[in-house]
């Protein structure tokens, strides 16, 4: 889980980094809105080799399983394939799959394509669909992509080429995982030969993807080399080779990109802009996820619905936006942004609309906090210090707290501390509120509203409101779009008044790459789409 009103510019073709985002240029210009790439040139020139940065730093693991943490997804989204896959507009279209029946509400038949074989040569199976669906399944196993089926009855091989998913009650969001690493598909015999070193550098992984692994060499680098044996011969990748690096250090990325010894990265540092100004490629697009505050501990000051209002209130969101994103981010209301609402626009546009527009207004935190008996007491805000953005916000929020009378503490966190939050229990031990950024993987807001139903793995803070949890079953269990619209932006409307989580800003994705490159335009979707397979030579 840990990634407005909008009207976005198209740029057709590439640019410069000067020209896209006003790189050097004084604080105001690099304050304005960022224009939104939405097509770029195709590449038209093979590349022997890309160099490209992971800033999460280096994977435990290539196991797709795993692949809810970015540093694994980035990279194995290139190696491993799931049934379908995402198109530049987020619709599913055939992968692994060529078509799914939808008989009755209960039952998916999958038709599964004829001629795919692994990189070793080997036929997939329906057996290896099976295989790597139920492989997911297993809790031992500790992917979070379980949770997709809490409405799973069974999947099963039910003939040469398909398979058969039954549910045990109507659930409008399975479809959508046929295209996330839910149902990518390794290779049975060599996952199972593995065992627990699946994915590792020891043993790796075999999947059917435009790439496969060539080398890993822990500490340093990963090197994919292409397939060309690859089923979808329509997209030929135009780069051989892949070597990915784990520079974290944001001065070091930047270091890294202007002299060229790394040749991409995605979510550059906004502190890297000037120095990369005119040497390469930095293109926006829109995101599908919030930056927010989430409330963890109910028990303490934040257990005051007066105090959450005061906490509203008191963030300065046209400060945040300009002078901490610089024109890279967007006002959010709720905390689904539009740019996920894939269907039902007009039911969401008319809810959000009636959402308050977030702005700050310190009298009325005064105001708040002086008629509350709990506002004394002293709240703990975790952040991870590993994000530049994230640290400058926290730092914000905390001292325009002290102006209405408010106690913040800050608790920054490394990155491995930070994921830890979202996996036990005993790392959110004595945070109160949380800071996090996260991203809906398809445009489905009904995906991140059911967090924070009673019984989420992910309602950390154990927020329980009946009138919401009945909206969002209800939601799930409805197939029309429009129906599920409204029952969805109702359960949206409850949690804004109820403030468990405040929205703050909805921030772009960014790319950057050199400019012997193209090919690649920036949407959420590259951590579950073979998005090296676009990108090639100028």
């Amino acid at each position: 889980m840990s990634r407005p009103l909008r009207t976005a510019l198209t740029l057709i073709g590439c640019c410069t980094l000067a020209a896209c985002s006003n790189g050097g240029g004084t604080a105001d210009d690099q304050s304005r809105p960022k224009v939104i790439t939405t097509a770029v040139a195709a590449p038209t020139k093979d590349v022997d080799t890309v160099t490209w940065n992971v800033p999460a730093g280096e994977p435990p693991t290539l196991d797709p399983a795993q692949s809810s943490i970015e540093s694994v997804s980035t990279i194995a989204a290139n190696l491993c394939e799931g049934l379908f896959t995402l198109g530049p507009d987020y619709r599913p279209r055939p992968a692994l799959a060529t078509k799914v029946d939808h008989p009755d509400p209960l039952t998916f038949v999958i038709h599964l394509r004829d001629g795919v074989t692994f990189w070793n040569g080997k036929p997939v199976t329906p057996e290896d669909v099976v295989y790597s669906v139920k492989r997911i399944l297993d809790p031992k196993l500790g992917s979070s992509w379980i949770g997709w089926a809490v409405n799973l009855r069974g999947i099963e091989s039910t003939g040469r080429n398909t398979i058969t998913v039954k549910l045990k009650k109507p659930d409008a969001l399975v479809p959508n995982f046929f295209a996330m690493p839910a149902f990518f598909v390794v290779e049975k015999a060599s996952a199972e030969a593995a065992g627990k070193a699946f994915g590792t550098a020891r043993a790796g992984v075999v999947c059917t993807g435009p790439y496969k692994t060539q080398a890993w060499s822990q500490g340093q680098n990963i090197t994919l080399t292409r397939n060309d044996s690859w089923w979808n011969t329509a997209a030929k990748p135009k780069v051989k080779n892949l070597r990915f690096t784990f520079i974290s250090d944001p001065s070091a990325q930047t270091a890294a990109l202007a002299s060229g010894d790394v040749d991409g990265q995605f979510n550059v540092p906004l502190s890297a802009t000037a120095q990369l100004s005119g040497k390469g490629r930095l293109l926006y697009g829109q995101s599908m996820g919030p930056t927010f505050l989430s409330v963890l501990n109910k028990n303490g000051a934040l257990g005051d619905p007066a105090v959450r209002q005061a906490l509203q209130s008191l963030i300065d969101y046209k400060g945040i936006l300009k002078s901490v994103y610089r024109g890279t981010a967007q006002p959010l209301r709720a905390l689904v942004p539009p740019t996920a609402w894939g269907y039902g626009q007009d039911v969401y546009r008319a809810e959000y609309d009636k959402l308050p527009e977030p702005v700050q207004d310190l009298d009325k935190a005064r105001g708040l906090v002086k008629g509350s008996a709990k506002a004394k007491g002293k709240i703990v805000l975790g952040y991870t210090s590993a994000i530049e953005e994230n640290a400058r916000t926290a730092t914000a929020i905390a001292d325009t707290a002290k102006q209405v009378g408010l106690n913040i503490e800050l608790k920054p966190m490394t990155a491995e501390q930070f994921g830890a939050v979202f996996s036990s229990p005993a790392a959110r031990t004595g945070i109160d509120l949380l800071l996090a950024g996260g991203y809906l993987d398809f445009p489905e807001p009904l995906s991140y509203y059911q967090f924070f139903t009673v019984g989420s793995f992910y309602n950390f803070g154990g927020y329980a409101n009946k009138e919401y949890d009945q909206a969002i079953f209800a939601a799930m269990a409805q197939e029309d779009p429009a129906a599920r619209a409204r029952l969805v932006a109702k359960a949206q409307g409850i949690m804004a008044k109820d403030l468990v989580n405040i929205p703050i800003v909805t921030q772009y994705v960014n790319v950057y790459h050199a400019s012997r490159l193209t090919g690649l335009v920036p949407r959420q979707s590259y951590v579950n789409t073979p998005w090296a397979a676009t990108l090639g030579g100028a």
